[in-house]
């Protein structure tokens, strides 16, 4: 369970020398600051999830409907902005951004409003991938769990690199499901009658 006490943005708000940015070129390497999202950040974060959610999948996903409906009703502007301030409001839920040098590169969104807590989303810009902003958002939302804390995540089981990411960052495979099923029973997605199974993994951190 997330900590019963929801500090100031000011407290909880981080600024941090990201340790893979080694490997960038000089210019891209900056300290990453990691804070709660506004919704006046909606549209910033819209901006990077239309763009990251169908490149993480585009030689994945053939069918363009699923990437649609998922685009299209999980990063509306009104629907970013109410589940922002849902968050802000909740103590054991977190929407956080990354900044680096002001814009918004990167975004998380955990909450505990399904049977289990869950990481519903971490995207980063696509132009800023391999700067470690993925890492440092999931960093910071541990250092709000309590020890023994658990949550779930739902990834493409052929998303192979999102996976390789997540077991760096010491989740376990917990079940294997349908995705479309999934997104549609726990996060209220649409999709047309008749869409493919994309077979998914729920994978689990717990922290120790």
């Amino acid at each position: 369970m997330a900590s019963a006490t929801r500090s100031t943005t000011d407290e909880r708000s981080r600024w941090m020398l990201d340790p893979e940015t080694k490997f960038v070129p000089d210019a891209s390497v900056r300290e990453l600051f990691v804070r709660d999202a506004a919704p006046a950040d909606a549209e910033a974060i819209a901006e990077i999830g239309r763009v990251a959610v169908p490149d993480a999948y585009k030689d994945i996903i053939r069918d363009a409907s699923v990437m649609e409906a998922i685009v299209a009703q999980s990063y509306a502007l009104a629907a970013l902005r109410e589940c922002i301030a849902r968050c802000a409001q909740d103590e054991a839920a977190h929407f956080l951004v990354a900044e680096r040098a002001g814009p918004i590169v990167g975004f998380l969104h955990y909450d505990c409003d399904g049977p289990v807590p869950e990481l519903h989303r971490v995207y980063v810009d696509p132009a800023r991938k391999r700067q470690g902003i993925g890492s440092a958002l999931l960093r910071e939302l541990h250092a709000r769990l309590d020890p023994g804390a658990s949550y779930v995540l739902m990834v493409v089981a052929a998303n192979r690199p999102a996976v390789s990411f997540y077991e760096r960052h010491s989740f376990v495979e917990a079940e294997r499901v349908d995705g479309v099923a999934y997104m549609h029973e726990r996060m209220g997605v649409e999709f047309a009658p008749g869409t493919p199974e994309v077979p998914a993994l729920i994978l689990r951190f717990t922290k120790t």
